[in-house]
């Protein structure tokens, strides 16, 4: 395989990476807004004067999780530009049987064997297909 060749495939895979990202952010999403549900119920009936502090944590942790939530949504729409960039340019493969096979590689992040399935073919078609499809796409549809 020529530099160019992993060059593309791993601009191929930014995708994939992409997705992987937003999972991890919002599994950290997730565990910060269960630490401020629990923030939330810890501090409630704490309402008396001179304990101002568990209200402020909560309100610390709820701003927290605000900025993170924006960060993901901020990462999803980045992570929706590379779908689509990549999507353009297997589209100019032109090409429908190479296309079909980079959709289901590189977005819908299937291995080898699941494209093979989902499409019919046998691995090693699909690994010559890519190939195929990789040695025809060119730096100028980048």
């Amino acid at each position: 395989m020529t530099e160019k060749e992993l060059e593309l495939r791993h601009w191929l895979n930014r995708a994939f990476y992409a997705e992987k990202k937003i999972r991890a952010l919002e599994a950290l999403a997730e565990q910060c807004r269960e630490r401020a549900q629990g923030l939330s119920r810890s501090s409630e009936g704490n309402d008396t004067p001179g304990s101002g502090s568990p209200k402020n944590g909560t309100e610390n942790a709820l701003m927290k999780l605000a900025e993170m939530e924006e960060h993901i949504r901020q990462q999803m729409a980045e992570a929706v530009c590379i779908s689509e960039e990549i999507q353009k340019a297997i589209a100019t493969l032109h090409d429908e049987d190479l296309e079909t096979v980079l959709i289901h590689r590189y977005l819908l992040f299937e291995t080898i064997e699941k494209v093979a399935e989902s499409i019919g073919y046998d691995p090693r078609t699909v690994k010559r297909k890519i190939r195929k499809a990789v040695e025809k796409l060119s730096p100028n549809n980048l």
